[in-house]
């Protein structure tokens, strides 16, 4: 009787010792997928690109932005894009076949006057997504090793001004502030498409989460 009853404590320890700790992979702010042992459970699981970056039928697309924002921009983006505009601190692609209906990936840089990088992407989100039937729906903030970022997924009203066609578009992207050789810039990735095409919904869903800057991954937002 002695020994089931000790077996029975044993158990039960180990048992209420396997409750107390639980192992969940998250996405952190500060860094990529990690795997711990805690005492309570962690963040939510997110949703993460391949190993290796790359989703599957995209291939890494990277601009420099001059010698006056010297930081170099990377995302996967899969065949059909072209390049339709470019300047050191500008670069444009599109897919479609009209203006009325084109797909654009915009990739920017611009001094910042700002107090801080934080301070940059306050007064960015305090005027985007503003006017009527715009929402944000869903965004995530934090910081980078040279900045601060804000990742987001949103739909721009008609009345935007990047709005496509005057319809409800779409809208993926990152704004980042970030210091680069001493100066303070406004770095920017906007993917936009037409809110009715679901097919680019799904691609921006899967280019997002592979946008770097200076190789340092721009964590993505959870899309709802």
């Amino acid at each position: 009787m002695r020994t089931v009853a000790a077996g029975a404590a044993l158990l039960g320890l180990v048992l209420s010792g396997c409750s107390a700790l639980q192992i969940r992979t998250a996405e952190r702010n500060s860094g990529p997928v990690r795997v711990a042992v805690q005492e309570s459970a962690g963040e939510s699981p997110t949703t993460a690109p391949p190993e290796d970056g790359i989703p599957d039928g995209m291939k890494e697309v990277s601009v420099n932005l001059g010698a006056e924002c010297p930081v170099d921009v990377s995302l996967a983006m899969a065949d059909g894009w072209s390049q339709s505009s470019s300047t050191a601190e500008f670069h444009s692609f599109s897919r479609g076949t009209s203006v009325a209906d084109n797909d654009v990936v915009l990739i920017s840089c611009t001094q910042a006057y700002d107090e801080s990088p934080q301070s940059v992407v306050e007064a960015k989100k305090k005027f985007s997504f503003s006017k009527k039937g715009s929402s944000v729906v869903s965004e995530r903030t934090g910081g980078l090793a040279a900045g601060y970022y804000w990742s987001f997924h949103g739909v721009l009203g008609p009345s935007e001004i990047f709005a496509i066609d005057q319809k409800p578009t779409l809208m993926y992207g990152a704004r980042i502030g970030y210091r680069a050789n001493g100066r303070l810039v406004e770095i920017g990735v906007e993917m936009r498409a037409l809110e009715s095409d679901t097919a680019a919904a799904k691609e921006f869903e899967k280019m997002l989460p592979t946008v770097t800057i200076d190789e340092a991954e721009v964590p993505a937002p959870r899309f709802k």
